[in-house]
Formats: C-alpha cells, structure tokens, sequence
C-alpha cells in the first residue's frame, strides 16, 4: 500500500526538522518497515531521540508552529522524565512520536547501529532491520500480537541474506527473545 503524497510531504518536512534541530535521532516503526520493502500503511511516524531537557528549544525551533501543534511544557516535562511525546503536522495530520532514548546497553547499542536509509525517497537516520526484528520480538514479548508477528516475518523472508545473525542472536538472548527469533529463523 502506497502512502498518500502529503504523508510523505509531512515524512520529507518532519526529517528536514530532526535534522536542522541537531537533536540525533532514528526512525523506527511503518516508515522503516516500509523502506525495508514491506509497505505498511500508517498515519504516524516513530521516532527514537537522544533527547535532553535543554534540547527542548531545538524542537521548537525546528518544528515550528503552524504547521506543527504541540504542548512545549508537555514536551519539557517528557524530556526530564524520560517520557513518550508527540507533534501534530496540521497541514497532514500526521502524528510525530518521539520516543525517549532508553539508557539499558541494548537501546544504546540499536542507536549507535543506527544507518541512513532511503525513505520515500528523503536520508534519514533509522533503526536496522536487525534492531526492527528485535524491537518487535520485544513487543510480542510483551503482548503476542499479529501484526507485529507479520513485520518480523516479513523483514527476515526479505532480509534474511543480508542481516547479521550473530548480531540477532546474540542481543535476542541478551534481551531474553531467543526464543521468539527461533520461531521465526528455523
């Protein structure tokens, strides 16, 4: 499923932003999965930030109002906390989600392996497809769903090849999802 053309627009504005906002970042979520080859239809993009409370005036630099919507004390508070947040791009509806960079070794580890990928046709800094399959067996962990099943399913039948499996299997065990990736690689 194609996204519609202001989605990517909202997509091409929102990266523009992280970028002029020097704030680092990664994509995660239907955008990558979708760049990785299995189009996934979605109103929203997540997005992983080293964000810290005196990053806060970066975001409203560069995510200026109007086009975007936000509360900036939500976001103050979310950044001293370590809290989920999002951005609204009135001219798309398209809904930012910004998701804390986590301190635990295997977060710091999916960031620093962060790449730059093509999506809808714009660079922008993303999680690997290692770090997607694991992101998502970490959420099956949590809550056994379908689609998330579908998404790890698909990145390895299109993948498979070209990923690192030393690099899965060992941060699945570190995580405590080996079993769950066996589900999926044997």
């Amino acid at each position: 499923m194609e996204q519609p053309s202001e989605q990517i627009d909202a997509l091409h504005r929102a990266i523009n932003a992280f970028e002029q906002s020097g704030i680092e970042y990664a994509v995660t979520g239907s955008w990558v999965i979708s760049a990785y080859g299995i189009l996934r239809s979605t109103h929203d993009l997540d997005v992983v930030a080293a964000l810290k409370a005196e990053d806060v005036s970066k975001i409203t630099k560069a995510f200026v109002s109007p086009p975007y919507f936000y509360d900036e004390q939500d976001i103050l508070e979310c950044a001293l906390t370590h809290a989920f947040f999002n951005i609204i791009d009135g001219e798309s509806s398209l809904k930012i989600d910004f998701w804390p960079l986590k301190n635990d070794d295997y977060s710091q580890e999916q960031f620093r392996r962060r790449e730059q990928i093509d999506i809808e046709g714009q660079l922008a800094w993303a999680l690997t497809a290692e770090d997607i399959i694991l992101a998502k067996l970490l959420w099956i962990k949590i809550s056994d769903s379908e689609r998330q099943w579908r998404d790890v399913k698909s990145i390895w039948a299109l993948k498979q090849n070209d990923l690192d499996r030393n690099y899965l299997e060992t941060w699945a065990a570190r995580i405590s999802v080996a079993n769950l990736l066996a589900k999926v690689t044997t």
